[in-house]
């Protein structure tokens, strides 16, 4: 007769499992059940979240998210195009000759001294949450004077208990530029740049004299050069020393996005950097989503930033977009989803066997990219469920669709050609539509 129990016990087991709606092997907590997540994966550490030294596409994953360049590229358009996303609109260079003349746009690069560009932002945008901005009753910063007892009890960035904000302004994006040359940071774009941006070579070797000299922070703001100027509240400008047609790409692109000068003022105090609190680790930015929890060894969590400025799906689009169903979405807010939870995969097997499993979408998963250009089928073979993030990545990678339709690309290909990402997840935004490499 006990032999007969257990199959009986089982089968009883099986036909519970079959009257709920979830399957008895979801791999989804249950208090998550009916909530809008996306969930992925990820093989190792994002190494730089910070954007000055951010240049690879696991972390583009992450910080693409969070901080917003100036301008970004339009989802559905072909050839890529640039179209502005802090900024009101795509900037054009004026170029004088060396006696301050203004030359017209199709100078000679042999007559053109300065290139300026200058760049407006649009009012109203806020960062996220974070401690560096948390003020007291009389205005002071809480956690920009903290000794080594202060920090007792504190091992990421949710111990501290307040938080606050303040908006986007355009020395925000003066600041940034600044730190390509910062000692310490290690930017890899600080040679490029400090070729073309007037005085920028300059301040790197003026900031290194100021830090041998002083065992203290050095404070940015203090430190004014030609390259990159203040003109009021919600404009600056960036003067290079010739033609550099490119230069407009790397406006899209994370090192000219927008850093506040708490966050150096925060994060560079004694003991934060022992606790992995650093903007590597905690970004701040003014984008649809904010790293709330960051432990590389089990997972990497972005939640809605409520104070981020909203944004909607295109549009328009290509010939045919429309009847393709790409456009459903038109006009929607983005984004349409409250939470990505990336977990840790460090082997194609697991991360394979989750996929399936529907435990992971496979978009950052460790089989190799190329898997996924070739027709409209995703990373590790298998075709995607809908839908998509607020922004893509480079959009000469086959990443590009995974976070639209916000981006970034090498300014080296000013011009890509017609073909479309391949079909890759769109979970964060919730766009349905498919669309294929070969198009």
């Amino acid at each position: 007769m006990k032999t007969k129990v257990f199959p009986v016990i089982a089968l009883i087991l099986m036909a519970l499992g079959g009257c709920s709606d979830t399957p008895w092997n979801s791999p989804y907590p249950a208090k998550d059940a009916g909530k809008k997540i996306y969930y992925s994966s990820f093989t190792e550490r994002p190494k730089h979240l910070d954007p000055v030294a951010s240049y690879s596409e696991d972390e583009a994953v992450f910080i693409g998210q969070i901080y917003e360049p100036p301008l970004q590229y339009h989802f559905l358009k072909r050839p890529y195009q640039l179209v502005p996303l802090t900024a009101t609109e795509v900037p054009k260079p004026v170029y004088y000759d060396a006696r301050g003349n203004r030359l017209p746009d199709n100078a000679p690069e042999d007559e053109v001294a300065r290139a300026v560009y200058r760049i407006h932002i649009k009012p109203g945008r806020y960062f996220q949450p974070h401690p560096a901005f948390a003020r007291d009753a009389s205005g002071h910063y809480l956690y920009h004077h903290l000794s080594a007892g202060d920090l007792k009890g504190v091992y990421s960035i949710n111990d501290f208990p307040k938080t606050g904000t303040r908006e986007l302004v355009a020395r925000d994006y003066v600041y940034e530029i600044k730190r390509l040359v910062k000692p310490g940071l290690h930017s890899p774009l600080a040679g490029l740049m400090s070729r073309y941006i007037v005085g920028l070579k300059q301040l790197g070797e003026r900031l290194r004299k100021a830090k041998a000299r002083t065992k203290g922070r050095l404070d940015l703001r203090d430190f004014d050069f030609e390259g990159a100027k203040v003109i009021d509240r919600y404009t600056y400008e960036i003067r290079l020393n010739q033609k550099y047609p490119q230069f407009i790409y790397w406006l899209s692109m994370s090192f000219f996005a927008p850093v506040p000068w708490e966050a150096d003022a925060f994060y560079d105090q004694p003991g934060m950097k022992e606790r992995n609190i650093s903007l590597d680790w905690y970004p701040i930015g003014t984008g649809p989503y904010m790293l709330t929890e960051n432990n590389p060894n089990r997972h990497m969590i972005l939640k809605r930033n409520p104070n981020f400025a909203g944004e909607r799906y295109p549009s328009h689009g290509e010939p045919g977009d429309r009847a393709a169903g790409y456009l459903n979405d038109a006009g929607k807010e983005l984004p349409f989803i409250d939470e990505a939870y990336f977990s840790l995969e460090k082997e194609s097997i697991p991360a394979w066997n989750k996929f399936l499993q529907s435990g992971i979408s496979g978009s950052t998963c460790s089989i190799p990219w190329s898997a996924a250009i070739p027709g409209a089928h995703g990373c590790c073979g298998g075709p995607y469920p809908s839908p998509s993030t607020t922004r893509n990545t480079s959009p000469t990678s086959p990443t590009a669709a995974a976070f639209p339709p916000r981006g970034r690309s090498h300014p080296a290909s000013p011009a890509p050609g017609k073909a479309r990402p391949a079909s890759i997840p769109m979970s964060l935004t919730g766009w349905t539509g498919r669309r294929s490499a070969s198009r």
